[in-house]
């Protein structure tokens, strides 16, 4: 093995393989034993600066006195002196705080070992305690959580080592443990890849697959994945069917990494400023815990104003609620979704301004109303129970998806008591529900334990509407409130053509209610109408990729394969990285006799999403075309591997039904809500207590 093979190491090892018996190490090396960083005989703590720091007494002090360490860090050591501002920052984020410093992560890991072994809890480890799995303490029992190697978190040169990415996530990266060079010319190449400014880069660990090893044997699951919610979306500048396209594409750090002022006189600072790492986004809870007022205020602040949320009057004691998610580049909320509460709190106000019904309301414990709105997907175990202890080993399905998504802004109706006067509104943000945090914070000491309970709540919009009040006449709402209706069922088509004619009326030159039309043309299987409006639409916006997506697919759909192909190329080449795009293009020219030019087309959906049913599912119909049976049949089985059953996914759905009859139709669009009265002897939730 060469000495450049030898200090380079794939550092996340997937349980499956594991399970297996396969141990990675570096590329194009022959397997050896479990991976370990000891590039040039160094001991990996000196090669990550672990060593750096505090001395374990001091760490097992802390961690004994508050259960956690959030002292001095640990592995920044040799990066302080010459990057005081980007230290400060880190020392403060959640990437700091990822592993058994965070007691939030801790107690699910500390199940997930009782239950699959220490040795495949490399699958929550690979991300967030790395240190534990290069040196091979995450394969024994037990961690001691008094050492700075399981209070490390995930430190600088953990990130700023990374040289390969793999796109299937889980922790599966190639870490670069040679020694840093400290001269100019050298440093920043070490330490700076061009890889590091991709949004690929941070897919690693913010994309995760629940393989059968992990869901005992049942069937591969999507776990988090902001990664490819993010690269489906218009903001990573892909997006085939959204309406609405930013001015311009951002990346993960765009977002996450925003430039701040180095007042501390960074080195690596330029005209003044860094790339923050904070790594601001949603984690409320982490900063609360250790008293970070700084950090809390600015992920609070971070939060208001992702997604907007406007009220219209649908019918005389009829609210609907339309909520938009544009200030996000994936879906809202991101990360875990068992554990982030978001939901729907809307009040109704009396003619004096009492409040005479509620829903989304919270009790004295700060438990959720059992029938609020909730904004989230719902994974469920084998009985369709939700999880409710981030675990995803018991993870069989999904009840249902309410989340919110960049380019498709939803409705959910509500019902409010006779004699309102106004509706109030504010879309919540919780980081975790208040049973979860009751679990996480129970083996706590007594006097760090009521932090860790009182989870901070993020308003992230508000709003409020008369009773009578006419309807909107902002033509942006209209469209999109005719958008969501149209995205719902037909059951709705004739509400939402009314407010998508009112807004192409206002907006006459503009492109998006004719979209908004070809949509729902697309929804009601009006073939020649989808043609009609999308054809209008690019003659306002020349090869709006909604249009072109939405008109190859009607066709499409409507065995019309001849004139499909053409405008399934066009948006091919108008978005060549769009896997919408090349699933359409390889469906097309497969229907029109081009299997050669289909399997290239698959081979590109491949390159970018290793793990689509989609292009597995072209893939196999392709290869039996050419009359390839072996490729075919292993394409196939792939395709069932990583296709969303449907069949399963719909008997859990009504398992949860029956388990939870206030959230029955919480899998329907457009599904409709009662506000609960609230009488006058009844003492105000404590949701109303601002």
């Amino acid at each position: 093995m060469s000495r450049r093979a030898e200090s380079r190491w794939v550092w996340g090892v997937s349980a499956a393989m594991v399970a297996a018996g396969v141990a990675l190490c570096a590329r194009g090396s022959s397997p050896g034993a479990l991976p370990r960083f000891e590039p040039h005989g160094r001991d990996v703590g000196v090669a990550l600066g672990i060593e750096e720091g505090p001395s374990n007494d001091e760490v097992a002090a802390e961690v004994r006195r508050q259960g956690f360490y959030a002292g001095a860090p640990v592995g920044s050591g040799d990066c302080i002196g010459c990057h005081k501002d980007v230290a400060a920052q880190w020392a403060s984020s959640a990437h700091r705080f990822s592993s058994f410093n965070n007691p939030y992560y801790r107690v699910a890991t500390d199940e997930f070992r009782k239950e699959k072994g220490a040795v495949a809890s490399r699958f929550c480890g690979n991300c967030h305690e790395p240190f534990l799995v290069a040196t091979g303490a995450m394969d024994r029992e037990p961690i001691d959580r008094g050492t700075r190697a399981a209070q490390a978190g995930v430190t600088c040169l953990v990130c700023h080592s990374i040289a390969h990415v793999d796109r299937e996530g889980n922790g599966r990266y190639e870490a670069d443990l040679r020694p840093v060079p400290t001269t100019k010319g050298a440093h920043g190449p070490r330490l700076r890849p061009a890889l590091m400014s991709q949004a690929l880069f941070c897919a690693a660990c913010h994309k995760v697959g629940l393989g059968t090893e992990i869901t005992a044997g049942e069937r591969w699951l999507r776990g988090q994945n902001d990664y490819d919610a993010w690269h489906v979306s218009a903001v990573s500048g892909n997006g085939a069917g959204s309406v609405y396209r930013p001015d311009a594409a951002k990346t993960c750090q765009d977002c996450h990494m925003p430039l701040e002022p180095a007042v501390q006189g960074d080195a690596g600072a330029k005209n003044g400023m860094v790339r923050s790492h904070r790594f601001l986004g949603a984690n409320t809870a982490l900063p609360r815990l250790r008293g970070d007022a700084e950090q809390e205020r600015r992920t609070l602040e971070n939060l208001r104003g992702r997604a907007s949320l406007a009220l219209l009057w649908s019918g005389p004691s009829r609210v609907d609620a339309l909520m938009r998610a544009r200030g996000v580049g994936h879906r809202f909320p991101g990360g875990t979704m068992d554990s982030n509460e978001v939901w729907l709190e809307v009040t109704a106000l009396g003619a004096k301004g009492k409040v005479i019904g509620i829903s989304g309301g919270r009790g004295r414990d700060g438990t959720l109303d059992q029938e609020a709105h909730l904004v989230r997907a719902q994974p469920v175990d084998a009985t369709g129970a939700p999880l409710d202890r981030r675990d995803p080993q018991h993870m069989r399905g999904v009840a249902f998806d309410a989340a919110l998504t960049p380019s498709d802004p939803q409705v959910v109706r509500f019902e409010v008591p006779k004699g309102t006067a106004r509706v109030r509104a504010r879309l919540l943000y919780r980081k975790f529900t208040a049973a979860y945090a009751t679990f996480a914070c129970a083996d706590l000491p007594a006097t760090i334990r009521p932090r860790c309970l009182d989870l901070p709540i993020a308003e992230i919009a508000a709003t409020e509407i008369a009773a009578g009040a006419p309807r909107t006449g902002d033509p942006a709402t209209l469209v999109d409130w005719g958008i969501a209706l149209a995205d719902a069922t037909a059951d709705h088509a004739d509400e939402a053509r009314e407010p998508l004619e009112a807004a192409r009326e206002q907006w006459p030159t503009r492109v998006e209610p004719l979209l908004g039309l070809a949509r729902l043309a697309l929804k009601l299987g009006q073939t020649d109408d989808v043609v009609r409006f999308a054809a209008e639409a690019r003659a306002r916006v020349p090869e709006h990729p909604a249009a072109l997506a939405l008109e190859a697919r009607a066709l499409l759909d409507a065995y019309r394969f001849a004139p499909a192909r053409p405008v399934a190329e066009r948006l091919a080449r108008r978005l060549p990285g769009d896997r919408v795009a090349l699933a359409l293009v390889a469906r097309a020219r497969g229907l029109t006799g081009d299997t050669a030019g289909a399997l290239a087309a698959t081979d590109g959906l491949l390159a970018i999403d290793p793990e689509s049913e989609e292009a597995f599912y072209q893939r196999s119909l392709v290869l039996a075309d050419l009359g390839r049976a072996g490729e075919a049949q292993a394409a196939s089985s792939r395709y069932e591997k990583y296709r969303v059953s449907l069949e399963t996914d719909l008997a859990l759905r009504d398992a949860w039904r029956r388990l939870h009859p206030g959230h029955a139709d919480e899998s329907e669009p457009c599904h409709t809500h009662r506000l609960k009265p609230v009488t006058a002897r009844q003492s105000l939730p404590r949701a109303l207590q601002r």
